[in-house]
């Protein structure tokens, strides 16, 4: 039994490369390892019946003989599907990623990390170079992974490759209604030149095996919509905690700081 691991709290980077691994790979199920986001999860409610899902419930570690991981290189987000690395029969087990900088702890066989902006993408050129077709909503949902993890191809770590994989896709039918309907909305500029910056003034440390990171952002007035940019670090960088501050001035005379607390909380602490 071949299976394909999304990490916990899937996205939907994690869920588009996943099922575009299953059109490669056929006859491998996808299996959703706990949680979504709350677009992802309003998506599958309506659209599930359409993927080769799998509930964890129903695999049998003793049976598994290939695994495959998208969008993640470390056995504890995949919650309690960890342990089906060590199954008896598990002879491959297979990482795709677009994390240059992340930890990895998965037993992997065969690996494969490119500096793209989205996992999906990397799948994505696969199915073309093979002359795959896609359905409609296996095209959709990939889009969408695409879409999300580049902002539009709007972030900085936007490659021509991504931009090539979502023409392609567009090609082979995807949904432009469904994709508007659940792409997050890209970051206002203000926000993407302080998200730059965020990235590459991370303050990093690693406290009794939690991964932390500090910044201080500064800017000459309020900027909304820092809490998803702070979401975004930390879900690019796979951090534990990260703490945003953001500086900017009232008037001449003085400046006020504020901390962007609801995005920062642990995540597994």
């Amino acid at each position: 039994m071949d299976v394909i691991l999304c990490h916990q709290t899937v996205d939907f980077d994690a869920l588009g490369a996943a099922i575009a691994l299953s059109r490669l790979r056929v006859g491998a199920r996808v299996v959703l390892t706990g949680g979504a986001h709350p677009g992802v999860k309003r998506f599958l409610a309506l659209y599930r019946g359409e993927f080769p899902l799998l509930e964890m419930r129903s695999v049998n570690p003793d049976q598994l003989r290939t695994i495959m991981v998208v969008d993640n290189q470390q056995r504890q987000r995949v919650g309690k599907a960890q342990t089906w690395f060590d199954a008896p029969l598990v002879a491959q087990i297979e990482i795709y990623d677009h994390h240059l900088d992340q930890e990895r702890d998965i037993p992997a066989t065969y690996i494969e990390i490119e500096n793209v902006g989205a996992t999906t993408t990397l799948i994505t050129e696969k199915l073309q170079a093979r002359g795959i077709e896609l359905d409609p909503y296996t095209a959709t949902v990939m889009a969408l992974g695409i879409h999300v993890d580049t902002g539009s191809l709007t972030f900085d770590q936007t490659t021509v490759r991504d931009a090539q994989a979502l023409a392609w896709l567009m090609e082979q039918g995807a949904l432009v209604k469904i994709i508007a309907e659940y792409a997050d909305p890209s970051f206002s500029p203000q926000v993407q030149a302080l998200f730059s910056e965020a990235m590459g003034c991370l303050q990093r440390e690693t406290v009794r095996g939690y991964r932390l990171a500090k910044v201080l952002l500064r800017s000459p007035t309020f900027v909304p919509g820092l809490s998803n940019m702070a979401e975004r670090i930390m879900k690019m960088t796979d951090l534990d905690a990260l703490f945003v501050g953001h500086f900017y001035r009232q008037t001449e005379a003085e400046g006020k700081l504020v901390v962007i607390g609801d995005r920062t909380l642990p995540r597994r602490i």
